[in-house]
Order: C-alpha cells, then structure tokens, then sequence
C-alpha cells in the first residue's frame, strides 16, 4: 500500500546507513553549536499507532498567524495506516503545531479505513501548508482520497482545508489521468505546497497524472468550488514545457505565476533535464528556461525540484538537485523575461571548500538580503546534508552542518525564517534516539544565525485601486508581528487582520490618498514598490 517513491528512498537509506559510515553520523556533539535540535520524533510501542507525533517531516515550516509553526509529516499520528515494516503502524501522517520553544501538538492525524482500505482524507504528506486569510490551513496529500479507476484504493491525492481548531475537510481528490470521466486530465501526486493568488483562489501542481502523465497546474477555491485544471504538461514526450512538478508556484510581484518541472524541456540529455515557466492565473504556460545538465559547455543544472524564490532584486533563484560542473547541483538567477545565470556549483560531498551537495528544497532571502538554502548531503560531515549562504552575486558559506542524532539529517524542504530571526528547518531521518532496529524517525532543528529579525516583505496587492472602506488583500511575507499599515502615510487604525504570516487583508481609511503601502513590524517598515490607487 505504501507508495513505490517512499519505498525506494527509505530502502536506499537503511542501505546507507549500514555501508560503514554510521559511526561517523552517530558522534554526538559535533553539530555547530548555534544549531540545536527543536524536537525529535520517537517510536512509542505503547500506542496504536507507533509514532504518535508524526514521523519523517518532508515539508518546510511555515509560522502561522499565532506566532507558532506549522507542518507535516509524511507518517505518524494517531491513524493506523500500515506500514513496510512487519509489526510497525506508522499512521498516515499528521498536521502539527511547535511553538518556538519546541513544546509540540498534533493538529489533525489522517485516518484510515481498514474495511476499504483506503485513507479517505490522504495519506503520506510531503508538501507544507498556507494559512490562507480566512486564517484556515491549506494543503495537499501525495496519495489517498478516493478509490478511483487510476490509482485504486491508495488514492491519487487530495486538497484539505484544516481549521486551526484541528477540523479537517477535504476539497478535491484526484483522480489521476485517462479513466476519470469529466477528469479525464486530472492530476495525482500533489507534492508542492499551494500558493494564494491574488483572486483568493489557491494554486497547484502535481507531479503525475493528466494525458501525458507528466503532472499538471491546477487551481481551486478555499471553500473547494471551481476545481479547474490549467495546464496539463507534456513530460518528456518532446512537447517542450517540461513535465513532473515537484514543487509548487510562487506568485511574484507582476502577478504571475512561476514553477519548474523535474524533467522535459528541450535542453539536456535524452529528454530534457527540466524547466523553469512562468504561469498566468488563466493557466497560459510559457517556458523560459530549459535546463542542460552537466553534458557539454553549459552545465547549468539538472532535475530541479525545489521551489522558486522572488528576491528584492526582482529576480527569481532557485536550485538544481543535480548536474553543474561538478555533478552536485546548482544556484541559479532568472529574471521574468527569462535571463538565465548558473550563480554557483557546488562542489560535491568531499569537494574544496564544501558547503553541500545535492540540494532537494529551494531557497529563501533572509533579513540580512542573503540567500539560504538546504542541502540533502554534504557540509562538515558529508553525507548528512547543510544549511548553507550564498549572495545574491554567488558567493557561498557554509552556516551548519546536521550531525544524525543531535541534529536529524537528509533536510529535503527549504528553512524559514522566524520572526525572532531565527531559522527553523525540518529533517527527514533520525533525530534524537530510538531502539535498535526502528527507523528513523526525523526532528525539527533550529539555526541561531545571528540575524535581525525580518522585515515585512511585500509582493503583491489586490485591488490595485480602491475607494475608502473598501478592503485590500496583501500578499507577501513576515507579517506576523504587524504594528502599523499605512496608505501613503495615513494609518489603517486596528482595521487590518493577519490571516497568516503571509497575507493581511486591510480597510482603506478615509484618509487614504494615492501612493505605497507600508507596513511595519518589529523587524522595520516596509514600503511597497507600486502605488496604490485612491478612487
């Protein structure tokens, strides 16, 4: 029952881990020391399910409107979904809140029905969440739902809405491809995370299913209404827009869309090594990078799988998992008309001057203007994977090193920056310690950088023009905290809600006239880079 993808990666990790290089991993106390471990999930035999607080975090954190973050995990919790391990439940996954602190609370465990066997909510959660401004939670499952004609009782996916009280109710199942009736080019395997656009809608990738099934974009409102497909990509079928999404779309601040595909596109070996496109909200794809690899003069990465990041210099980076000079991956730089610039190759496990390898997770700019980002091995250790800097220009800096059992290693999801400054990450294997012969179970760690805290980052407002009263949505990130918004200097009052750390919905005040939006919190004032206008 349990999907072949986390299958293979779990085997290949058992594997791993019994070649030689364990006692390396396991020396306590060689992490950096401004990492420490946040909390580690651990094996309970007492319980139904054997691990109650979730297991393996495949997703980035998000901080919730509260202050807290939230996450999931792609097993564990209270539900009995079984296991590949004769004698172990593992659960089906879980919703879970930390506070800064580390004191942990399971939010909603997904359930499952023997007499079926199916998880009707979903099951085997790798994508994060967004609190969207109704102050509900967002997400999507890799398989479960329904039993369907394509994937049979494992279900090919579901969108949930999950209220911060812990009620859950699912939007969409997914039906995968041919064979679905009026979904006929549905999509199955959701593993990004769901963006809010401007509209209120919320948007989509999935990494199979569709004719092709080479994933597709979709988008779907909060309350579930208006399921549509909008693009159904080619995979590697030689249509040239790529296929196989991993990650899921940033909304930038000239309202489009932006993702990359795993594979396909017209660059590379065999049949494409992936892409980078640009989205509109009515689905119109159009591709501005296809990837080469690490074959011939260009090696400019390959298989991107993390998501993109629109930095204060108006263009998008993000990573490559493979490929570039030295086969490792890549950092690169485009711009929304598609200028393309390799900004850095790392170097590999035991390179010179090694700040990581293999990144799986994209990147984030921190309150200091730099790059962050994750990677899935490499660092002081070689294998367990880093946390890494990089400058807008290229230039990298090792910042941590995970350590196994102090640290939890194999981060596969980006770091977040919290509005105390620090970086909080998730990490798929071991984490703490757990009996002999129990897999590992993950941690969530913590990185004291040393960084301010963040200021507001705005990235798009809607409507762009308004009369007094009227309300304005505002989209972009770090808001929680918020003090003060103003329309060209006049202060919307108490008259401002923060549906999460990311959108503030706000009333224009009487005395608003034309020109930016600022808003401030502890981290500083932010000034927008459009006006808004006053009608």
């Amino acid at each position: 029952m349990k999907s072949t993808k986390i299958a293979m990666l779990k085997n290949a990790l058992l594997s791993f881990l019994s070649s030689g290089l364990l006692m390396i991993l396991m020396q306590p106390g060689i992490a950096d020391a401004q990492l420490t471990e946040l909390y580690a999930f651990q094996y309970n035999a007492a319980v139904t399910s054997n691990f109650p607080d979730g297991e393996n975090p495949m997703a980035e954190l998000i901080q919730g409107a509260d202050g807290n973050y939230y996450t999931t995990t792609n097993t564990g919790g209270g539900g009995t979904c079984p296991g590949e391990v004769e004698g172990q439940i593992p659960g089906c996954g879980e919703v879970l809140k930390i506070t800064p602190g580390g004191n942990l609370s399971v939010l909603y465990s997904f359930t499952y029905d023997s007499a079926t066997s199916t998880a009707p909510d979903g099951w085997e959660l790798e994508a994060g969440l967004v609190q969207a401004k109704d102050g509900n939670f967002y997400g999507v499952a890799s398989i479960g739902g329904a039993d369907n004609p394509v994937c049979g009782t494992s279900g090919c996916g579901t969108v949930f809405k999950l209220t911060p009280s812990g009620t859950l109710n699912v939007l969409h199942a997914f039906c995968g491809a041919n064979g679905c009736g009026s979904l006929a080019t549905d999509g199955s395997i959701p593993l990004g995370r769901l963006v809010l656009g401007t509209n209120g809608k919320l948007y989509g990738t999935t990494s199979s299913g569709g004719p092709n099934n080479g994933g597709t974009a979709f988008s779907i409102s909060t309350s579930g209404g208006g399921y549509t497909v909008l693009h159904k990509f080619t995979g590697n079928l030689g249509g040239g827009d790529g296929g196989n999404p991993l990650a899921g779309l940033v909304l930038a601040s000239d309202g489009n869309f932006y993702g990359t595909t795993e594979v396909g596109g017209t660059g590379g070996l065999d049949q494409g090594e992936g892409t980078v496109f640009k989205m509109t909200s009515a689905g119109k794809i159009t591709i501005l990078h296809s990837f080469v690899g690490s074959d011939g003069s260009g090696a400019d990465g390959s298989y991107p799988r993390g998501a993109l990041v629109e930095a204060s210099d108006g263009n998008l980076y993000g990573t490559c998992s493979n490929g570039g000079a030295n086969n490792a991956g890549t950092v690169f730089r485009i711009s929304t008309k598609g200028t393309f610039t390799k900004i850095y190759d790392f170097e590999g496990p035991t390179g010179v001057g090694n700040i990581g390898s293999y990144p799986r997770a994209g990147l984030i700019q921190a309150s200091d203007g730099n790059l962050y980002g994750t990677a899935w091995e490499g660092g002081a250790f070689e294998t367990t994977g880093s946390i890494y800097q990089l400058t807008l220009d290229g230039n990298g800096t090792l910042e941590a090193s995970f350590a196994s059992s102090t640290t939890g290693f194999s981060p596969l999801d980006a770091v977040v920056q919290g509005s105390d400054g620090r970086l909080y990450v998730t990490l798929q294997n071991d984490g703490g310690s757990n009996p002999d012969g129990v897999q590992d179970q993950g941690a969530i760690s913590v990185l004291n950088a040393g960084l301010a805290s963040p200021a507001p980052d705005i990235v798009i407002f809607s409507p762009a023009k308004a009369k007094p009263g009227a309300k304005v949505t505002i989209l972009g990130g770090s808001f929680v905290g918020t003090t003060a918004v103003k329309f060209e200097g006049s202060p919307a009052s108490a008259a401002f809600t923060i549906g999460g750390s990311g959108v503030i919905t706000v009333t224009v005040p009487a005395t608003a006239t034309t020109g930016p939006i600022t808003i401030t919190n502890g981290g500083g004032t932010t000034t927008s880079a459009k006006e808004f206008t006053v009608l």
